[in-house]
């Protein structure tokens, strides 16, 4: 199982490495440029139309549901933990710059995301029993010139979205949830697995029509929620604002790596940032994926261009103004490089040759020891034997680190060494660092990232209230997230059925499955689910390029009739 883990995350490195994300902002840079950058110019129109009392209406053309339920039922599948868990590793890992990456991503990510749903809309069907079906897969199979390779991309595309849907959209959501729940109020994930399951199947249940309802109240207000909790800790620390934004700025275009201050100490460069922050903005937002054309196919309208617009604006809310406050309120918080210990335990020589040690540890309650092989050459050390080596280098520079200022024991621990069986001084690896005592003793200072990150940068203002705000924003943006992500598998599942008749089986088994997400471990599903992904955005992807021509046209018409209506209301 442990050789199977390591081939999947080898996978998924690749296929979410730079090809893939040249290829989803390429893309998205292409169509802005394409379409003469009128998803830009119209995007004043497009925020204005979604918060707009008709959008709330199925007054204008046809389809299940409301323009903007269409909206919130997508973005109820967008806005998920990467909004909270994404942006915080982003940063630790790219840099706070990582943060003007999502936001130049997601700048072209609208353009890929009108352009998707606008065709999945255009392409729809009605099934037998009534209910609109649409998506990418409908759009490649009836747009594209090539029928037989339309189908086969169309086929591949709805194959990946079922396995994602499980995956991504439900057992990492929930896990998420049980997770967060059990470490903030320490409820056993058993209990959580069988609310969520409960909940989820009262609402699957219903369809479309019910998941659209919820949505269209649970994404508004958990949206708002979350921001307005995040602009009283941007106001608490306000003083810090401006030297943050300094730096975000500065870290995202600079070849220089390191900052300091308020963002406390990290090591990044700009080819980092734009890394990660590329490769999260593009996960969080989903713009190309695919996934929110499915739900867009079902949304009321006259004219497709008309909701392509509403549904893009959905990239703009989910990271230009929700992972933005996450970023903000970690930038201004000063918690960004800092540590927390998170192992304590002891070590002993367990050979002769004095190559060998044995590290003893709790974990989970249980004490854990693991033997290690040491190697020691040119100032650095090598653990191999774990799951994985550990390569150690000593902190020079620790007098000049506000995070690892309190790893300093005294000037000559710097030097650190292993001879004569004993460890000694403090150990970097990454932002992590370790330190051995010449008692035999050691501890393990782990730089805060993901949520244990967000929920530090809260607590700078809202104290214990701040781990309780985060724990409640993870639980309902993870939970919208698998009843959005039931929708979109659900369609594709109908699609390679070319049925509605097996889509209840779909719904209890897609509800069922969130009770083993929310208590089994899930790196081997999460891994697996990450791949699915990003092979279902690449057949969505080359549609988009395939049709980028006809999708310029139709905005091209559409401005006509833009320029009708805002006559029309000047004669009014």
């Amino acid at each position: 199982m442990e050789k199977l883990n390591q081939i999947v995350s080898a996978v998924d490195s690749f296929v979410w490495g730079p090809v893939m994300l040249v290829l989803l902002v390429g893309t998205g840079i292409f169509l802005t440029i394409r379409t003469r950058f009128l998803p830009w110019r119209n995007l004043g129109y497009a925020i204005k139309s979604t918060l707009s009392k008709e959008a709330r209406t199925k007054n204008r053309g046809t389809g299940d549901v409301s323009p903007f339920s269409a909206l919130t039922t997508a973005l109820a599948a967008t806005i998920g933990t990467g909004n909270i868990v994404g942006v915080a590793t982003a940063m630790v890992s790219g840099g706070p710059g990582a943060l003007v990456w999502m936001w130049i991503s997601a700048l072209f990510g609208i353009t890929s995301k009108f352009s998707e749903c606008m065709l999945a809309i255009k392409y729809r069907e009605v099934n037998a029993k009534g209910e609109i079906s649409g998506g990418p897969m409908y759009t490649m199979k009836k747009a594209l010139k090539h029928k037989r390779f339309g189908s086969v991309l169309g086929w591949l595309f709805a194959f990946f979205a079922v396995v994602a849907s499980f995956g991504i959209g439900n057992m990492t959501q929930a896990n998420s949830i049980a997770s967060s729940m059990n470490e903030t109020f320490h409820i056993n994930p058993i209990i959580i697995g069988v609310i969520l399951t409960i909940l989820a199947l009262m609402i699957i249940i219903g369809g479309i029509k019910s998941i659209s309802k919820i949505s269209a109240i649970v994404v508004p207000f958990m949206a708002i929620f979350y921001v307005l909790a995040g602009l009283i800790v941007i106001i608490g620390n306000i003083s810090n604002v401006p030297e943050g934004l300094r730096e975000i700025f500065t870290m995202a275009f600079s070849m220089k790596s390191v900052s300091g201050g308020v963002l406390g100490t990290v090591v990044a460069s700009m080819t980092n940032a734009m890394r990660f922050g590329v490769a999260r903005g593009c996960f969080s937002n989903e713009a190309g994926m695919g996934s929110a054309a499915i739900t867009a196919a079902a949304a009321t309208t006259d004219n497709p261009v008309r909701q392509g617009y509403i549904n893009m604006t959905g990239t703009f809310w989910d990271t230009i103004v929700v992972c933005t406050i996450t970023g903000l309120v970690i930038a201004s918080s000063g918690v960004i490089g800092k540590t927390s210990t998170t192992t304590e335990g002891s070590y002993v020589i367990t050979s002769e040759a004095e190559d060998t040690l044995a590290l003893t540890h709790e974990e989970k309650g249980k004490m854990v020891t693991i033997e290690y092989t040491v190697t020691y050459q040119d100032g650095t050390l090598t653990l191999s034997g774990g799951a994985e080596d550990i390569v150690l280098t000593p902190y020079a520079d620790a007098s000049d680190s506000e995070a690892f200022a309190k790893l300093q024991h005294q000037p000559d621990s710097l030097e650190a060494v292993y001879e004569n069986g004993a460890i000694t001084g403090a150990w970097t690896s990454g932002c992590n660092a370790y330190i051995f005592d010449e008692d035999g003793t050691y501890y393990y200072e782990e730089a805060y990232t993901g949520s244990a990150l967000t929920i530090k940068a809260f607590e700078t203002v809202l104290g214990k209230a701040g781990a309780w705000l985060v724990t409640i924003g993870i639980a309902l943006f993870a939970f919208s997230t698998i009843l959005g992500w039931e929708y979109h598998g659900e369609k594709a599942f109908e699609y390679l059925f070319h049925s509605h008749k097996y889509n209840m089986i779909y719904r209890i088994i897609f509800s069922l499955v969130v009770y083993i997400g929310a208590t089994t471990s899930l790196d081997l599903a999460w891994n697996f689910s990450d791949i699915a992904n990003a092979l279902m955005a690449i057949p969505n992807l080359i549609c988009l390029l395939l049709l980028s021509k006809e999708i310029a046209t139709d905005m091209q018409e559409f401005q006509k009739v833009l320029a009708e209506e805002k006559a029309a209301k000047k004669r009014a």
